[in-house]
């Protein structure tokens, strides 16, 4: 599973997940670990070869080495974070099959995993450029994302043997901010779509060099769409950004956490056995910037996290 892309190098500590277990720079320990979740919980009855596949097309893709599609080119929403996301899909259908158990009527079904694991590991595909779309700069292209990740995931699984849930693609469009799920989804379907989205926000949040990632990456791909960068828009200056960054915790975020997601997260505690260290590096990040903010010494974040690709 692409193995000719593994690291050399030793893991630096801002390149392990929360849980200290997985080097997320490293994509054939990320796949290795995404599997042994699927294998433990569903055995062989899942459609392993198209997993490998979906992981190796992924890293291509972001890596400019798929048909149609150019290199990725944004800084905040990289290879890293599509990886993770894939990664946290897994351990949420782990904690979740923990707290249902193997015989329960609503377990999610092998193939229903394998799609949810797939469509977080594709949420952001949207924002790779296609080959038409040189001119563009990818984060351009952030406020339709989800809906072009929409469409390129209906075309792929078309094609492999989860065709049949092709249509389910439009999962994805929870990891959008301002997307509500509708009330006629099924519970099914909803379920799923708030494990990825979930992932996706968690993927972020949780990150060590979080903090540094909003005001050095985060910021940048603003600018491309107006939300950041000028006089008028909403975060004018970076300082801004990181200023507005708690009230984006305790709104926004806590709200999609758990009121639109269901409080899914709190499987994770499921799945590690030993708390959330998702919520407890979030929880960190928040308090260090509140020693930060009434000085506005932000000289003090000091980590110079680099885009994974």
């Amino acid at each position: 599973m692409a193995a000719k892309d593994q690291d050399k190098r030793a893991p630096r500590s801002d390149s392990m997940d929360p849980t200290g277990e997985v080097d997320l720079e490293d994509t054939a320990a990320v796949g290795r670990a995404i599997k042994e979740i699927l294998d433990r919980n569903y055995g062989g009855s899942y459609d392993e070869a198209l997993l490998a596949l979906g992981i190796d097309d992924l890293i291509r893709a972001y890596r400019g080495d798929y048909p149609g599609l150019l290199r990725c080119d944004t800084l905040y929403h990289d290879l890293r974070h599509a990886l993770e996301t894939g990664l946290t899909t897994a351990r949420l259908i782990d904690g979740y099959a923990k707290a249902r158990g193997a015989e329960a009527f609503d377990r999610i079904g092998a193939e229903h995993a394998l799609l949810a694991v797939l469509l977080a590991l594709y949420h952001d595909i949207g924002l790779l450029r296609r080959e038409t779309e040189a001119h563009l700069w990818g984060p351009v292209l952030i406020p339709i994302h989800e809906e072009r990740g929409v469409e390129f995931m209906r075309d792929y699984l078309a094609r492999t043997s989860l065709a049949p849930m092709a249509e389910a693609s439009l999962l994805i469009m929870p990891t959008k901010l301002t997307f509500r799920m509708p009330d006629d989804w099924p519970r099914d379907d909803r379920r799923l779509a708030s494990m990825i989205a979930t992932a996706d926000l968690l993927s972020q949040c949780a990150d060590r060099c979080y903090l540094e990632k909003c005001r050095d990456f985060l910021f940048e791909e603003f600018t491309a769409f107006g939300l950041a960068g000028t006089p008028e828009s909403l975060y004018p200056d970076r300082e801004t950004l990181l200023a507005k960054t708690p009230a984006f915790f305790s709104g926004l975020f806590r709200q999609r956490l758990d009121s639109e997601f269901g409080a899914v997260y709190r499987l994770l505690q499921l799945h590690t056995g030993d708390g959330n260290p998702w919520m407890d590096a979030i929880d960190r990040s928040l308090e260090y910037l509140e020693t930060l903010l009434p000085g506005k010494d932000f000289s003090r974040l000091r980590r110079r996290p680099e885009p994974f690709v």
